[in-house]
C-alpha cells in the first residue's frame, strides 16, 4: 500500500465521524510491534479513575494521597484475570496521585503508574490481593466506577517511512 492510499484512508475515516480521529495511519511491520513490549517495566501510564468510597473524605485524606510518590504496590494476579495469567505477586510503582473530592462519596483520581499496574485492583484491593490499596490507605471501602487511560508514555507509532 502506498503512502497516498494510506493518507486517503485516514482522511476518509476522519470525514466519516466526529466521534473518532485518526492520525499517522500507517502499515507497520511485525518487528515494529515488538517495540510495544520492549522495555515494558520502564513505561508509564496515566489514568483517570472515578471512585466510590464508603466514608466521607477530608482534605487531609487528599493531602495524604497526593503526598505519596513512587508507592510500591504488591499485586497478586487479580481474580478477574487468574484464568488466563500465571499466579504471581508483582511489585509495581504508583508514581503519583492527584485526587479531587467530587461529593461525599465520590473521588476523582489522576494516577501515573508503571505499565502493568492493575489499577482497578489498586482501588478496591481485590480481597487483599493488592497491598496497599486505595481502601487501605484511606481506611475505608473503595470501588471503581470509571477508568480511562489518558496517556501512555511511549514513542508510538514509529515514524512513517517515506
Amino acid at each position: 500500500m502506498v503512502r497516498e492510499e494510506i493518507k486517503a484512508i485516514e482522511e476518509e475515516i476522519n470525514k466519516s465521524s466526529d466521534l473518532i480521529a485518526v492520525k499517522n495511519l500507517q502499515v507497520i511491520s511485525k518487528l515494529d510491534t515488538l517495540l510495544l513490549k520492549e522495555g515494558e517495566e520502564l513505561k508509564r501510564k496515566n489514568y483517570s479513575a472515578l471512585c466510590l468510597v464508603e466514608r466521607t473524605l477530608s482534605p487531609e485524606d487528599i493531602k495524604k494521597l497526593e503526598s505519596l510518590k513512587d508507592l510500591k504496590l504488591n499485586q497478586k494476579t487479580p481474580i478477574r484475570v487468574l484464568h488466563r495469567r500465571t499466579l504471581a505477586t508483582r511489585e509495581k510503582l504508583l508514581h503519583s496521585i492527584q485526587a479531587k473530592i467530587i461529593s461525599d462519596h465520590l473521588l476523582q483520581l489522576k494516577l501515573e503508574t508503571q505499565a502493568g499496574t492493575y489499577v482497578k485492583e489498586f482501588v478496591h484491593g481485590d480481597f487483599g490481593r493488592t497491598w496497599p490499596s486505595l481502601g487501605t490507605l484511606l481506611n475505608t471501602n473503595a470501588d471503581i466506577l470509571e477508568l480511562d487511560v489518558e496517556n501512555i508514555h511511549l514513542e508510538w507509532p514509529p515514524k512513517p517511512k517515506s
